[in-house]
């Protein structure tokens, strides 16, 4: 990779494989349509699209529904912020990619992200729980964890498990 922030010395999925690293942690926010902000971990450009990346170190190679979420502001945040960041318009990749660093090694698993009327459900989410005093929190849940919770009659996940 020539150019930009740095040299990548891992192997890359196809799609970065000779794209710039444009931003590395790098923290980025918006107030349009809503206020959301966060710290990218790298973007990329790929082909002339900004491509989000974000790394996680875990014990197993897995990612979660919240990693998706960050993931998803962060292409959010982009998509409104292009110009201001770089001068130029540039499309947000519709995928992004969580880089996994275990004890067996590193990989990159591509994720589909959340497109922006998702983002904004789940802000309006979000601040809907906090008014009333109750926290997000994206689990799997089951008909024991559901039958005790206080939230489950806010839930449509602890409604339906009856």
């Amino acid at each position: 990779m020539s150019g930009g922030i740095g040299t990548w010395r891992e192997q890359l999925p196809d799609v970065l494989r000779g794209a710039q690293v444009v931003l590395s942690e790098r923290d980025l926010y918006t107030e349009i349509p809503v206020p959301l902000h966060g710290r990218a971990d790298q973007v990329f450009l790929a082909q002339k699209w900004l491509v989000v990346v974000d790394t996680k170190r875990r014990k197993a190679g897995k990612v979660y529904a919240k990693d998706v979420i960050q993931l998803s502001v962060y292409a959010f945040i982009l998509a409104r912020q292009t110009t201001a960041l770089f001068g130029s318009n540039y499309p947000v990749a519709s995928k992004g990619f969580i880089r996994l660093v275990t004890p067996h090694g590193t990989e990159y698993r591509p994720v589909q992200l959340l497109n922006s009327s998702q983002v904004i459900s789940l802000w309006n989410r979000y601040w809907y729980l906090r008014a009333e005093g109750l926290r997000a929190r994206p689990t799997h849940p089951t008909e024991m964890v559901c039958a005790g919770c206080p939230k489950r009659g806010n839930c449509p996940i602890g409604r339906r498990i009856r």
